[in-house]
């Protein structure tokens, strides 16, 4: 009974040594094949008037996400479908797939430029600037250490929300008069 006791414990380690094993080159094989179709995609040896490959790129990408929420890659993988989405005109899917990155890894390094483009699909793409302004104030006030550069650029772009370019060119010109007269 005892040794009938060891050689099931053995067996069961075999098992699960043998599955995560399996586990790992799947995760290896769907990593290549994202990265060589990736590749192919920005290399233009894929016909770029058909969105089907680039979509399907952004698929294999968040089914990656899914299956590996929190290995390291992930969040860099969301971001580039998201920028698929937008790129193929899918825009609430993009945002939606930023909100999903921003829940997996809401410390990872790269969100506070996701947060700027999903500022950006909101003003560009889809006119909502009431929305646009909410994601740059969540930016400016949950992620004051993402450097004076992002967050004073993220103040400028909330400060242009709903303009024109004349009316921004207006306002820089106002503003440098003004500048000028004070010295």
């Amino acid at each position: 009974m005892k040794y009938l006791s060891k050689f099931l414990l053995s067996f069961l380690f075999l098992i699960a040594v043998a599955s995560c094993t399996n586990t790992e080159n799947e995760k290896a094989d769907l990593r290549l094949k994202i990265d060589s179709l990736e590749i192919k995609v920005l290399n233009g040896t894929i016909e770029m008037l058909d969105n089907r490959i680039p979509l399907q790129l952004g698929k294999m990408m968040k089914d990656y996400a899914r299956l590996y929420p929190q290995d390291s890659v992930t969040p860099v993988y969301l971001f580039k479908a998201a920028q698929i989405e937008v790129n193929t005109g899918q825009s609430i899917q993009a945002i939606a797939t930023l909100d999903t990155l921003i829940l997996l890894q809401p410390k990872h390094k790269i969100v506070p430029s996701v947060l700027q483009f999903k500022a950006f699909i909101y003003d560009d793409r889809l006119g909502e600037y009431d929305n646009a302004a909410k994601v740059l104030d969540e930016l400016i006030n949950n992620y004051p250490d993402a450097g004076v550069d992002i967050i004073e650029n993220a103040k400028a772009y909330k400060a242009s929300l709903g303009k024109t370019p004349e009316q921004i060119i207006l306002e820089m010109e106002l503003a440098e008069k003004s500048d000028s007269i004070k010295k």
